[in-house]
């Protein structure tokens, strides 16, 4: 289940996970400032600790700034976000946007076919149900072979990122060497 509760001016989805956590964390203040307490004190206790909260994090601005872009973060995180930007996805999308103009020009060509088959002799196109039905595992083929080509395409990303990374690794290793060659130069220039 689900619940939409309003915080500072912004919705939130709210599972029951949540509102349990919530719950026993109210609890635990209350076990804290004492069950013995009236209400007025109660709220003046709680007051006070909001006060010390917001001094605290007033004092740190970068809290402060994330704070502020709190609801940005937490949809980075939502599956949606992720799917949206998924490579994968991507790559799924092109294929099939550059699919779609070579199965219409097939279908248009497929019409024209089947327009000119009353035009040519029955003689000439005897053989036409023959041939659709060999062309049927041809054009299965060529999904596999599309298929087989997003693999292969998979297969080079990964690569590539296994490339980048070795070249990271490389550069951070050069860095090391630069900072460590500085440091010995200063070092022979002062015992000089």
């Amino acid at each position: 289940l689900l619940y939409t509760i309003k915080f500072e001016e912004r919705k939130m989805a709210v599972s029951m996970a949540d509102i349990l956590v919530l719950e026993e964390r109210v609890e635990h203040l209350e076990r804290i400032i004492g069950t013995n307490t009236t209400e007025k004190e109660a709220t003046k206790s709680l007051s006070e600790i909001n006060v010390k909260v917001d001094k605290m994090i007033g004092k740190h601005p970068k809290t402060l700034a994330l704070l502020k872009r709190l609801d940005e973060l937490n949809s980075y995180t939502e599956p949606s976000f992720i799917m949206r930007y998924d490579p994968s996805n991507f790559i799924k999308q092109e294929y099939v946007v550059d699919s779609s103009d070579r199965l219409q020009q097939a279908a248009e060509l497929a019409q024209k076919v089947e327009e000119m088959k009353d035009v040519v002799s029955g003689g000439n196109l005897k053989n036409l149900p023959e041939l659709e039905r060999r062309m049927g595992p041809l054009s299965l083929k060529c999904l596999q072979l599309d298929e087989s080509g997003e693999e292969v395409n998979k297969d080079i990303n990964e690569l590539v990122d296994k490339w980048n990374a070795i070249l990271s690794t490389l550069s951070e290793q050069f860095v090391m060497w630069d900072e460590m060659l500085r440091k010995a130069e200063e070092t022979v220039k002062e015992n000089d």
